[in-house]
């Protein structure tokens, strides 16, 4: 392209937004613009002011933007009418989000408005959670024993000192205790992790929007289950015994209850460290450990859920082709790629990788 690479990232005065603001103005070839209900955002990325639900507010910024990148979470809105106006303006369309009900409502509106005959990608879960660990597991192809694979199970442990918006709290609780697949509630089932570092974590059961219930591998997908927890195993207890709580709340009462919760949950980030964890194990039948990649961050934890939009970025600023239409991020990045990212910084560790 002659001009750059004009990224709009909506809900930029948040926590999640304001850092895919950073990383992307990193990009060269990049523009960055912010939008926000306060219009408030990251020093030197301009902002507009809108919002997400008023489709008035947002169609005038469509034109701004090459790449639309949604940071506006919770995410428990209907998101058909942005992604259709994305669409229509013919901006490319990623977004944060890790509800399923969301994605499954990205991925459809993708297809009834045309997104591929557009020439445009529509990206739902452009995060850690299902994005990153999708693009990930792909490592597993060049395993000795990937033929064998016949399940991936999914760890992330954040570092309780990262700091936390309502809108993170509100997403984080709000699935605990509901219903999951098998008749089972999501944070019942709890599982201790012994990492390659020598540490023990405990992660509870928890919904991620893979396609599918499943990630792909070369040419087959297989099931993927999904574990979450915190650095300290106090911490994770917790929120398994608030699960039956709020399993009886409504969403907007555990919204509510999350922005009172904040204070509180920030007083906690000093019993807690900035390490976080990302860790894949590929399973065969019997549940055996084939392989295993993991991904400790010992500071900056929180910028990589914020890096799939720039490495998206990346590839348009370049001039790259990209497909078009419902895409996961796996299909829009490449593996390599997104190692050489995370291996260049001194903050990232990876271990386990095949090959």
């Amino acid at each position: 392209m002659t001009r750059p690479v004009r990224v709009l990232v909506l809900g930029a005065g948040g926590e999640l937004g304001a850092r895919v603001c950073r990383l992307a103005a990193q990009v060269e070839g990049a523009e960055v613009l912010g939008a926000s209900r306060s219009a408030r955002g990251l020093a030197g990325v301009p902002m507009q002011r809108a919002d997400v639900t008023d489709g008035a507010s947002v169609a005038r910024l469509l034109a701004m933007g090459d790449l639309v990148v949604n940071c506006v979470g919770p995410f428990h809105y209907d998101p058909t009418p942005l992604v259709a106006a994305c669409i229509a303006a013919r901006a490319h369309y990623c977004d944060l989000a890790d509800d399923i009900a969301f994605a499954e409502r990205v991925r459809e509106a993708a297809v009834a408005h045309g997104a591929r005959a557009a020439g445009v990608f529509v990206c739902t879960g452009a995060s850690t959670v299902p994005g990153t660990l999708g693009v990930l597991a792909r490592a597993f192809e060049r395993s000795p024993r990937a033929a064998e694979i016949a399940r991936i199970s999914a760890y992330l442990s954040v570092g309780a000192r990262n700091p936390l918006s309502a809108a993170l709290l509100a997403s984080l609780l709000a699935p605990l205790g509901r219903e999951a697949p098998g008749g089972a509630r999501w944070f019942d089932e709890l599982r201790v992790l012994r990492t390659q570092g020598g540490h023990t974590l405990r992660f509870g059961s928890y919904p991620a929007a893979f396609a599918g219930g499943s990630i792909a591998l070369a040419e087959r997908r297989v099931p993927a289950r999904f574990f979450f927890g915190f650095d300290r195993a106090a911490l994770t207890a917790l929120l398994r015994l608030a699960a039956p709580v709020l399993r009886r709340l409504p969403e907007r009462s555990v919204a509510a209850l999350a922005r009172g919760l904040v204070p509180f949950a920030n007083a906690l980030r000093a019993f807690g460290t900035p390490h976080g964890l990302v860790a894949l194990i590929a399973e065969d039948d019997a549940g055996r450990e084939l392989a295993r990649i993991e991904l400790a961050a010992s500071e900056r934890g929180l910028d990589i859920p914020a890096a799939p939009p720039a490495w998206l970025a990346a590839r348009l600023a370049r001039g790259e082709a990209l497909p078009s239409g419902a895409l996961e991020l796996a299909e829009l990045v490449a593996t390599s790629d997104v190692l050489g990212w995370l291996r260049s910084r001194r903050e990232y560790t990876l271990a386990g990788v095949p090959g």
